[in-house]
């Protein structure tokens, strides 16, 4: 048995290890779309940069954005559901364990703050300051940051009024920002804020239960919703055996459904398509990235090869989840007992699959209609196109990905 004082890092390490085994799995699926990812966001940033007028308030975006990344604050603790009960009379190196736990996550939400504040440089540097005022922002948001991990901390050891302590933090973050972006901080309203912070840190202690007394209720449920989302967003390209996907009646598409002519031929049709639309995902991704790119396209009206390249990928993310819904069944037992040979259901997935991306495109780009003061001849060609795009993903290459084995970690 490892020491407990060393507790922390071997669980943290132990979570490090399995995320980026998970993550490395990802990773190939993926193949080169990051790539193409990066390339699309690096030139859509100078699109953006060069459409933006000088007269637009940056600095109201700046103080939305980092006033969300501020408040917006989770702690792992790495804990389990059983240290309640074998890892409270250790009180002394219990407390060493959560030290350092809070100065491991000050350090991993400082480094987000670092990469959002790197991401918007370019429009720091165009709208609000130069290289000093950026370098000022930075000396001011790192403790920000720090402060508001232990503000949080102390949050979750409060006994009471937690949401009002919550709502004290944010609009403390808010003014900070709006005052660091508008460049008025530096002045008067620096000892202001210095003065309130310092204020509202003995507010919260004052609130704080004794070091002693450990929330291992609200600690457990944090950590199970921080590996929940993690995992969810994992099992959207590797199966994930540790996440239960949950499950909705939408009766506004049982027509569809009913469309489905009743024959053996369509038995793995409509069985699949009776999942798309009562499980929460893929069902909800798919929505979002078609509405996601809807907006995309009709914010920016790329030119039409533009437009068929920021398609492409929005079909090819959403049909690399869709295999999703055929592996749910895989181990279900009545599953196996169809009187149906197994090529029906790889053929059954691939009519899914090759509909439900065609109709992504078809939404898409009719959508993006009322935009065009004249649609021919370009609509019909970005309909084909999309239809072509959705038969390729759809009968070809998903489906030659659905006979690699499956990678499972345990």
């Amino acid at each position: 048995m490892k020491p407990l004082t060393s507790l922390f890092m071997e669980r943290r390490k132990a979570a490090w290890q399995k995320g980026a085994r998970y993550a490395a799995l990802i990773a190939r699926g993926l193949h080169f779309l990051p790539i193409f990812l990066l390339v699309f966001i690096y030139y859509g940033y100078r699109a953006f940069l060069e459409w933006l007028p000088s007269d637009f308030p940056v600095y109201l975006i700046l103080t939305v954005l980092f006033t969300w990344f501020l408040s917006q604050t989770q702690i792992r603790t790495y804990v389990k559901a059983a240290d309640p009960v074998f890892l409270l009379p250790a009180d002394q190196s219990l407390q060493m364990y959560f030290k350092k736990s809070l100065l491991y996550n000050m350090g991993m939400q400082s480094l987000k703050i670092l990469f959002w504040l790197g991401f918007v440089f370019p429009l720091f540097y165009t709208h609000i300051g130069d290289g000093k005022a950026f370098l000022l922002a930075l000396a001011v948001l790192l403790p920000l940051k720090a402060w508001n991990v232990w503000i949080h901390w102390l949050e979750l050891r409060n006994k009471d009024g937690y949401t009002l302590h919550q709502i004290l933090r944010w609009g403390s973050n808010g003014l900070v920002c709006l005052w660091l972006f508008s460049g008025s901080l530096f002045s008067w309203p620096l000892i202001v804020a210095l003065g309130w912070l310092g204020w509202l840190t003995s507010y919260h202690h004052r609130f704080t239960a004794p070091a002693s007394i450990i929330p291992w209720d609200r600690l457990l449920l944090l950590e199970e919703q921080i590996i929940s989302r993690y995992y969810r967003l994992a099992s959207h390209f590797v199966d994930v055996p540790h996440i239960k996907n949950e499950r909705k009646k939408r009766p506004i598409f049982a027509p569809i459904l009913h469309s489905v002519r009743y024959g053996r031929e369509n038995t793995y049709l409509y069985l699949y398509l009776r999942t798309f639309f009562r499980y929460r995902e893929p069902f909800g991704v798919y929505i979002r990235l078609t509405l996601v790119t809807t907006l995309l396209l009709a914010t920016f009206q790329p030119e039409w090869w533009l437009f068929m390249v920021i398609l492409s990928i929005a079909m090819y993310i959403t049909g690399i989840q869709l295999p999703w819904i055929r592996r749910i069944h895989r181990f279900q037992p009545w599953f196996r007992l169809y009187p149906l040979p197994d090529e029906k259901k790889r053929t059954g997935w691939a009519r899914l699959a090759f509909i439900l991306l065609g109709v992504q495109a078809s939404l898409v780009v009719l959508l993006q209609w009322w935009l065009w003061k004249d649609p021919f001849p370009f609509l019909p060609m970005l309909l084909l196109f999309g239809w072509l795009v959705a038969w390729f993903l759809g009968q070809i290459h998903l489906p030659k990905k659905l006979h690699q084995k499956s990678s499972i970690i345990h």
